[in-house]
C-alpha cells in the first residue's frame, strides 16, 4: 500500500495498514521510511552528504531492525538526534511486543524533551494502542511495551532492566550515573538489549569525547552527522558568495534534509569558529576554558 499522506486514506485503511505492520513487521528499510513519512509527515534525511558521515536514515534503519546493538549518535545542535531517538523508541514500542525503554537525559528537562517528542507521535491512528492514558513520565501500550523517564540518581538507574536504554546529551552526565546506567539493559522477549547514546561533543576531554574515543573497544557503532547532512537541498544559490562555502564546498546541493540554509548562515555569524566547528560541524570538542588549548594527550604525554 502506498500513499502520499495518512490524510488521503480512510480510517479503515489506516487501521488496516497499522495492524498489518504490527503483525508482519516491515519487509525493507524503504517500507519503514515510507511508513514514517506517510503517518507522521517526517522525511528522514537519506543522502550521504559528507563522505565520512552517516545520514540519519541509516541510524533509524539499523536501530529498528537491530542490525546494530549499541550505538552513539554524534550530531550537530538542531540536527534531530533527540527526535530520532524518540522516533525509534516509538517504533520499537509499537511494533515489538513487550519492548521496554528507559530514557535518561543529562537533565530532567532533556529527558522530558525526548519524551515530549514521543507524545507528539501519538497521533489518532495509534491512540487506541495506549493502555489508559499517556502519563507525564510513563506510557504503557496494550502490547506490553512501555516507555519511562528515569531520574538522574543511582537508585533510579540501578532498579529497572528494560531491553532499551536511551541516554541523551551524555556530556552533561555525572560519570557515576553514566557507568551505573550502562548495566540497565537486558535482552528479553526476543528483543536485544541495547544502549543508544545521543549528544553533541562540546566539552574537551568530556564524557562524550571519551565515549567516541573508546567506541570501538566498547562495541558502539558511531553514527555521525553534521549540519550539512541534515540541511535542506541547496538550489539556485551562488556558491562562491555563500558564507558557508568554506565548509560546504557545494555539498549541500546533494542534501535532502530539513535544516534551513539561512538558519545555518545566521548561526555561523553569531558564534566563534571554535563553537561552529564543535557544535555544528562535529569536527572537534570545544577547547574553551582550557589553560593550554594546544595540549594533546598523544603528543605531550609519554
Amino acid at each position: 500500500m502506498m500513499a502520499t499522506t495518512a490524510s488521503s486514506l480512510t480510517t479503515r485503511e489506516i487501521a488496516q495498514w497499522v495492524e498489518y505492520h504490527r503483525a508482519e513487521g516491515f519487509d525493507s528499510p524503504e517500507e519503514l521510511l515510507t511508513f514514517i513519512e506517510v503517518f507522521w509527515g517526517v522525511h528522514i534525511p537519506r543522502s550521504k552528504v559528507c563522505p565520512d558521515h552517516t545520514p540519519p536514515a541509516e541510524y533509524i534503519i539499523d536501530s529498528f531492525f537491530e542490525t546494530v546493538q549499541d550505538s552513539v549518535c554524534w550530531a550537530n545542535r538542531g540536527g534531530g538526534k533527540t527526535f530520532n531517538g524518540a522516533l525509534v523508541t516509538w517504533l520499537d514500542s509499537l511494533f515489538k511486543d513487550h519492548c521496554e525503554t528507559k530514557i535518561l537525559g543529562g537533565s530532567g528537562e532533556q529527558s522530558l524533551r525526548m519524551y515530549s517528542h514521543i507524545l507528539s507521535l501519538l497521533t489518532p491512528p495509534f491512540q487506541h494502542l495506549v493502555e489508559g492514558e499517556a502519563l507525564r513520565t510513563r506510557t504503557h501500550l496494550i502490547n506490553g511495551s512501555n516507555i519511562q523517564i528515569l531520574t538522574a540518581s543511582t537508585k533510579s538507574v540501578r532498579g529497572p532492566h528494560p531491553q532499551k536504554l536511551k541516554l541523551d546529551e551524555v556530556d552533561e552526565f555525572e560519570d557515576r550515573i553514566y557507568e551505573a546506567a550502562l548495566l540497565i539493559p537486558k535482552s528479553a522477549w526476543g528483543i536485544r538489549a541495547s544502549v543508544q547514546i545521543y549528544s553533541t561533543m562540546h566539552k574537551a576531554y568530556g564524557l562524550m569525547n571519551r565515549v567516541i574515543t573508546e567506541a570501538a573497544e566498547s562495541g558502539y557503532r558511531v553514527f555521525k552527522w553534521c549540519v550539512f547532512d541534515v540541511m535542506e537541498k541547496c538550489v539556485g544559490r551562488d556558491c562562491e558568495n555563500c558564507e558557508l562555502w568554506e565548509d560546504c564546498e557545494g555539498r549541500a546541493r546533494q542534501a535532502d534534509g530539513f535544516y534551513p540554509i539561512e538558519d545555518a548562515i545566521s548561526a555561523k555569524r553569531k558564534v566563534s569558529r571554535e563553537t561552529w566547528e564543535s557544535e555544528m560541524l562535529c569536527r572537534m570538542p570545544s577547547q574553551e576554558g582550557l589553560i593550554y588549548k594546544e595540549f594533546d594527550l598523544s603528543v605531550h604525554v609519554v
